[in-house]
């Protein structure tokens, strides 16, 4: 490129960096409130990388000022804004860790979860690890700040987290049994069944699986008592897994006719 046309470019970059200089302001060291002001004018404005910068810097100014835990909030709040949710879930819970009897520490205990739910995939089979965390930190919330006004809401995602993990977790029951792993099979299918009952349809199709497999866990228990084939019930006779799935067969039968009689 030519010098002469290199020349409006090197002008234009250096009264940006002007600009950018000028407008921030400098803070005021015997006026912590004014210079929040100053500090929070990214933020309000959505520039939110600049806002953390400004923000930590007020921080770091006035360590001791009431406005130093707004400063942590908001800059929690900027990270969640850019989408950040790894720092934006380590941001909030340190703020509540430090700040439990703030007037906002409900609305930075919900935030933690919505941070790992930002994160967390809708397809079920995919790892729900990222829920998990969500429902984890939302039955904080409820169990810490019982008349939050964020109780209502958690309550309903919390339910749609649990039915995403149930059937995420039954999607690997119906690969293992694909692919004929009946003891990881019936291994999952029997923690299913006990962990998620709230939902029928998944417990009913778990309970069905968990006495197949067995059933056929019994059976290369019998043939192969150290087959790898048996690896979660190594400790178990093939009579004793006999008898869980039989124990299965009398549990599903109960199951079904107590739904029968609520449905009618």
């Amino acid at each position: 490129m030519r010098l002469n046309a290199l020349v409006p470019l090197l002008f234009a970059s250096l009264c940006l960096v002007f600009l950018s200089a000028c407008s921030e302001k400098e803070f005021d060291p015997n006026n912590p409130e004014k210079s929040f002001g100053i500090a929070k004018e990214p933020y309000d404005d959505e520039n939110y990388d600049i806002a953390i910068t400004r923000l930590g810097e007020f921080k770091a100014r006035f360590p001791y000022s009431k406005f130093a835990s707004e400063a942590e909030l908001l800059i929690a709040n900027a990270k969640y804004e850019l989408g950040h949710y790894t720092e934006s879930a380590l941001a909030y819970e340190q703020f509540v860790k430090l700040h439990p009897k703030h007037p906002k520490a409900d609305f930075a205990q919900y935030r933690i979860g919505q941070s790992y739910w930002q994160d967390a995939p809708e397809a079920i089979d995919r790892e729900q690890d990222y829920t998990i965390k969500a429902i984890k930190e939302w039955d904080k919330l409820i169990l810490k700040y019982p008349d939050s006004t964020y109780i209502k809401e958690v309550k309903g995602l919390i339910a749609v987290g649990k039915r995403r993990v149930a059937e995420s977790i039954l999607f690997v029951v119906r690969f293992y049994w694909k692919q004929e792993v009946y003891h990881a099979c019936a291994y999952r299918s029997i923690q299913l069944a006990d962990e998620y009952a709230e939902f029928s349809d998944i417990r009913l199709e778990a309970m069905d699986f968990a006495i197949k497999s067995l059933d056929h866990v019994a059976v290369n228990k019998a043939l192969d008592p150290t087959s790898d084939k048996n690896l979660y019930f190594k400790t178990m006779t093939a009579e004793q897994i006999r008898e869980r799935a039989d124990n299965f067969r009398r549990l599903l039968a109960d199951y079904r006719s107590t739904l029968h009689q609520e449905q009618h």
